[in-house]
């Protein structure tokens, strides 16, 4: 059974040593630094979250940036540790994330961004409805993709 669960002293040094695979580097951030920012960023509220199948940490995700006159929030962070990539967690836990910020939040729009470069990642998400804006991100360089809700 697939699991979010909150970030805590008990797991928060096996999430950072999490890792996606070698090609995959340039195109995300580490756990170690989304977990720094979650901590001391705190003007965005970030929630991060340890993904499980069952007692297995597989995954990491964060979520936050709420604003509650737009109804959007981010989600900024999703990846899958790279021993366990290419056994459909990517879109087992991004449809579990989604079910859970419409759960959690007021929200219309879900924004993402993503690496020019990683091409193979926007027809995932488009798989889930996300749309290319082919607007970018100032803060980071990254193309962003929104999903009305």
């Amino acid at each position: 059974m697939l699991q979010l669960k909150k970030i805590n002293q008990e797991n928060w040094r096996h999430v950072a040593n999490l890792s996606v695979s070698p090609d995959q580097l340039d195109f995300i951030e580490t756990n170690k630094e989304s977990l720094l920012e979650a901590a001391f960023d705190t003007k965005y509220n970030w929630l991060p979250l340890a993904l499980y199948d069952e007692q297995q940490l597989v995954g990491f995700s964060m979520i936050g940036d709420y604003n509650a006159n737009t109804k959007s929030i981010w989600l900024d962070r999703l990846m899958i540790d790279q021993h366990f990539q290419g056994q459909r967690y990517g879109k087992r836990f991004l449809q579990l994330i989604l079910d859970f910020i419409k759960e959690s939040w007021k929200i219309e729009t879900i924004i993402l961004s993503a690496h020019e470069e990683n091409e193979s990642i926007f027809s995932f998400y488009e798989s889930f409805g996300f749309k290319n804006t082919h607007q970018i991100d100032k803060e980071n360089g990254e193309i962003i993709m929104i999903l009305e809700c």
